[in-house]
């Protein structure tokens, strides 16, 4: 018996409406086809099933739960995480690339840890018209002009502060590493952290 489907008013503003008509038309659809799609995603990937209730965890009892697990476990969940945060990017954004993995990594820090990602660069970003260091890479990149051009040896250092434990670090640390692995024909990286920070530069070949 197939599914009964529900017809919605949606109220977006004309600009929005060109950005995902813009975004839509690149992927083959139709403005209604892919706000469909990104509905369906939202309800099967992202929404709890058994309820819809904001859950918060202490940071001491977070901490607490990352030092309880052994190395070997976090490696194991390390590399399903990877495995799973390409999938959300490409879900979401489309493509795997260096503008959609800095926009993740920015996302992470700020719904997983709790906390604001500061990037600092020298390249040719920080001239952009109304950029704030710190600010969610989101609100930089404009996904209705299509993908960001970056120039060789354009650098970013991402710093992540989170004071959950070494680790929450040697796991989130991980998890950038093999997830960045994609990008490695394009990008060249390397990564620190100790029990309060995660670092990641960043540069374009």
């Amino acid at each position: 018996m197939p599914k009964k489907e529900r017809v919605i008013t949606l109220r977006i503003s004309e600009n929005d409406f060109n950005i995902v008509e813009n975004f839509a038309k690149a992927k083959g659809l139709s403005v209604s086809a892919y706000i469909s799609s990104v509905i369906k995603s939202q309800t099967e990937y992202f929404i709890p099933l058994a309820s819809t209730e904001k859950v918060s965890i202490p940071k001491k009892a977070l901490s607490s739960l990352y030092s309880y697990a052994s190395r070997d476990s976090l490696d194991d969940l390390s590399n399903q995480w990877a495995i799973e945060l390409k999938h959300v990017v490409q879900l979401i954004w489309g493509e795997l690339n260096l503008q959609s993995s800095l926009d993740v990594i920015s996302k992470v820090s700020k719904y997983l840890l709790g906390t604001e990602a500061r990037v600092i660069t020298s390249s040719n970003i920080t001239k952009d018209a109304g950029y704030k260091e710190g600010s969610e890479l989101s609100k930089i990149f404009n996904y209705g002009n299509g993908a960001r051009g970056f120039n060789t040896s354009d650098t970013f250092w991402i710093v992540i502060r989170h004071n959950f434990g070494e680790n929450c670090s040697y796991f989130w640390n991980k998890m950038f590493i093999q997830f960045l692995e994609s990008l490695k024909d394009s990008v060249d990286f390397i990564t620190e952290y100790d029990g309060t920070s995660i670092s990641i530069r960043l540069k374009v070949k």
